[in-house]
């Protein structure tokens, strides 16, 4: 056979290598002049970048020199401090945006000019019109706000026309900067657009001529190979071919020839392996079966072997159980299992030992139901399949994705113990080795279950004979311990009812008379011994008021075994008792109820005659103080003429006496009505927060006059109360009047909080303090703390008292926490209304 030589000026490629470097040359040429172009478009984008960062800037300029100009206009308006929050804030925020703009345009000297004018023209506002004006109204000048309507305005008015100007030029720079941008994009687009179009008529170009060539040339090739897929063998290429296709031809003729040989070769080699494999496979089966028969048996000894040495060992049930389980989930392979022992007296199994379930299913009961119940009825391996994976399962107690359950019985002595219950997630065939295993495991597992049963059996008795034994000594040795306690306090209390000042019933926990002394017969009547309740409650009640709640009382009270309460009686026959009650002993040792009844007629009868002196002349009082302050106040307004220096001076000290004692007859007066239950409480839905802004404010200047910090916490949203709005404007008065009274430095807080249900008024200051001495008695009347300041500053010790009265009037609560010489806090508590939406 004949080959074509191989010429290399013809080859494929020559042609392809010389129209790549043309294209790689266009390629790089675009690229340098691309990147030129976008390096100009990106300088262009950073610069109107800047730009608009800037105008922002400038922008956020006004804005912040807007809001201080607001919150200056505020507080002037409003004189309240809190308008002046964001003023600082803001201040410092327009110096750091001011220190950015510098930054930004420190290039360009005519904008930094203008950055520059700017925070001069703000600096000249805040110091010249700004600071000026805070100062006058903290000063109360009366021209507060005239300098922010005039200076304020032409400052205003000169930082507006320098921002808009430095914003004018910036924008002027971004035309600039997109113009130019524009014209380069425009040209990227023209050079773009005329390198591709040269570049695709040379490719177009090339592309014909290469393609004409190659395709001549696999035209002889796919005949050729045609051929020899036909069964040709020593095919021939006479045509010449284009370069390295050329070889290929020749190749092609090689591979033919070669092809007929081997294919010879192989099919003699593949007739001699066939024969071979099928003899080898034949030897490999007989010895598979041989080493699988061992394997079993030895399997089957080793396991029996280790399982009985494991069972003579374990005596205890829940040892045993859980090896026999799971011996039998490794025997069938089981996704979870369960061993159950069978009630002899229920139809019911108990679970001893779980896998793979839950620790809470042991020692729970199962109904014997189902595949499980005829297992144990019948004694045989029981099969249960299902047609769905997701089934209920009674013994698992869960849905459990199973689709079929296996219940082996334990049998002992003709019955069935126990049963291992194993379920699978596929259908499964046991094998006769499996099931010859099962009832090996079975056997051994019945016998060694059943002496565990009678061991625990055994254990169990025995442990109950002990129990009951040890608590039968404790019982007789409680019983005689209590037989003497009982009888002892019982002397006792006869004896301390028999000898009491106060008259004294003592009864038992159901009602009965146990002893009474002589007092109380004197105020209800002789008693008899044993007397039962309803009969001693009608005694009582033949000498007390009609529909009088006392007797109720008493029921309620003798069957409440922690109760203690108290009270006041009036009799009929004109005596005032003072009544109280507490139950005597606890738990076991309980005896009964003591009642006592202290005489306190005549000290009602002082009280009475106190109450109504008070009243009498606390509205004396009221009618001439009433005539000398409105007479005051003409005088000291300069109604009845001008008045020298010294007068005035006399006459406030006049004025602020005759408050003080307008404030001790109001106070007194409050007293009386509260005392005489005639206080009117018109509730209504209430904002504490509200009331204590309002009163608080009273006080401010009261507190800065004495150099006190005098701070009010109170948030936006705080819920209502039930209050009547005019007392609980008095209980606020009463405690901040208080705080500041009594704090010589420092500061006085005023606090409203939300915590859980109750809305929290918080009174605090750092003044002298209450001693626990003295805070027993804080809330009594006209009670005064033992306190050389207290003397000095002068009160009446109502304030606290009427606070106290009114606060529980409300349904509320007041506490106090104090340390002498670090201050007090007076915590009020109120039920919150609820949010009916």
């Amino acid at each position: 056979m004949s080959e074509s030589p191989y010429r290399w000026d013809t080859g494929l490629r020559l042609r392809v290598f010389g129209l790549l470097l043309f294209l790689l040359s266009l390629l790089v040429g675009l690229g340098i002049i691309l990147t030129f172009t976008f390096t100009q478009l990106n300088s262009f984008q950073e610069r109107a970048r800047l730009t608009q960062e800037n105008v922002r800037r400038a922008e956020q300029v006004a804005t912040l020199y807007a809001e201080m100009t607001a919150a200056l206009r505020g507080y002037l308006f409003t004189g309240d401090e809190s308008m002046l929050a964001p003023y600082e804030p803001n201040l410092n925020r327009l110096h750091q945006v001011l220190s950015e703009l510098e930054e930004s345009v420190e290039g360009d000297p005519d904008q930094a000019e203008q950055v520059h004018r700017l925070r001069e023209l703000i600096d000249a506002w805040r110091t010249q019109v700004a600071e000026p004006e805070i100062a006058r109204m903290r000063q109360g000048a009366p021209d507060v706000g005239s300098l922010l309507m005039t200076e304020g305005v032409k400052y205003g008015e000169l930082i507006k026309e320098q921002r808009d100007h430095f914003i004018r030029e910036e924008t002027k720079r971004m035309d600039q900067d997109v113009d130019k941008a524009g014209v380069a994009s425009d040209q990227v687009v023209r050079i773009t657009w005329l390198t591709i179009s040269l570049a695709a008529v040379l490719v177009l170009g090339g592309f014909l001529v290469f393609a004409r060539s190659v395709t001549r040339s696999t035209e002889a090739l796919a005949e050729a190979a045609n051929r020899i897929a036909q069964g040709e063998r020593g095919v021939v290429l006479e045509a010449p071919l284009d370069g390295e296709l050329q070889v290929v031809a020749n190749a092609f003729a090689k591979m033919s020839l070669t092809l007929a040989e081997q294919e010879k070769q192989l099919q003699e080699q593949q007739e001699q392996l066939i024969a071979q494999n099928e003899e080898l496979l034949a030897q490999q089966e007989s010895v598979r079966r041989h080493a699988e028969e061992l394997e079993r048996k030895e399997r089957h000894l080793s396991r029996l072997h280790s399982l009985s040495s494991k069972m003579v060992g374990s005596i205890e049930m829940d040892q045993l159980a859980n090896l026999i389980l799971d011996e039998y989930l490794d025997l069938y392979g089981g996704v979870a299992g369960a061993l159950l022992l069978v009630d002899e007296y229920a139809d019911r199994l108990k679970v001893a030992a779980e896998r793979w379930l839950s620790p809470d299913l042991k020692g729970q009961f199962i109904p014997r139901s189902g595949p499980m119940a005829r297992c144990v009825e019948q004694r045989e391996v029981v099969v249960a399949r299902y047609p769905d994976t997701q089934t209920h399962i009674s013994v698992w107690l869960r849905d459990v994705p199973v689709v079929q359950e296996v219940y082996v019985p334990l049998v002992h002595t003709g019955r069935a113990i126990g049963v291992v219950a194993i379920a699978f997630t596929e259908p499964t065939e046991p094998s006769a080795e499996a099931q010859a295993l099962w009832h090996a495991v079975a056997g051994q597992a019945s016998v060694a279950l059943a002496a565990a049963q009678n061991h625990q059996e055994v254990k169990r008795a025995f442990a109950a004979l002990q129990d009951q034994a040890a608590q039968i000594e404790i019982l007789n040795a409680q019983l005689e311990e209590e037989r003497d306690r009982a009888s002892a306090q019982l002397d006792i209390y006869l004896s301390i009812v028999s000898t009491m000042p106060a008259g004294a019933w003592l009864c038992d926990t159901g009602g009965n008379l146990l002893v009474s002394n002589s007092m109380f017969q004197e105020f209800f009547g002789k008693t008899v011994p044993d007397e039962p309740l309803e009969q001693m409650l009608a005694q009582i009640a033949a000498v007390l008021p009609e529909h009088d709640p006392f007797p109720q009382t008493v029921r309620d009270l003798v069957h409440d075994p922690h109760a203690v309460a108290e009270g006041q009686l009036r009799l009929t026959t004109g005596y005032t008792l003072q009544w109280s009650s507490a139950p005597v002993g606890k738990g076991q040792s309980r005896v009964g109820r003591l009642f006592t009844f202290q005489d306190v007629t005549e000290l009602a009868e002082l009280d009475r005659l106190k109450s109504e002196f008070v009243n009498t002349v606390s509205h004396e009082l009221r009618t001439p103080l009433t005539s000398i302050m409105g007479y005051l106040s003409l005088v000291l307004a300069g109604t009845a003429g001008p008045l020298q220096e010294q007068q005035r001076e006399f006459l406030n000290i006049v004025a602020r006496n005759t408050n003080r004692l307008a404030n001790l007859i109001n106070d007194l007066l409050d007293i009386q009505r509260i005392e005489s239950g005639r206080m009117p409480i018109h509730l209504s839905p209430t904002s504490l927060a509200s009331v204590v802004k309002q009163v608080a404010e009273t006080f401010r200047v009261q507190a800065e006059q004495k150099g006190l910090s005098f701070t009010v916490n109170v948030p936006e949203e705080v819920p209502l109360i039930n209050a009547d709005p005019d007392r609980l404007t008095q209980i606020i008065a009463n405690l901040v009047s208080n705080a500041v009274k009594y704090t010589k430095e420092g500061g006085v807080t005023v606090s409203v909080s939300a915590v859980g249900d109750q809305v929290e008024l918080e009174v605090a200051d750092t003044g002298i303090g209450i001693s626990p001495a003295d805070q027993k008695r804080i809330f009594e009347k006209f009670y005064r703390a033992e306190h050389p300041y207290v003397r000095e500053v002068g009160g009446t010790g109502l304030g606290l008292p009427i606070v106290k009265t009114m606060v529980e009037e409300h349904g509320g609560d007041l506490q106090l926490e104090s340390q002498p010489g670090r201050g007090s806090r007076f915590i009020v508590s109120f039920p919150a209304l609820k949010d009916e939406s």
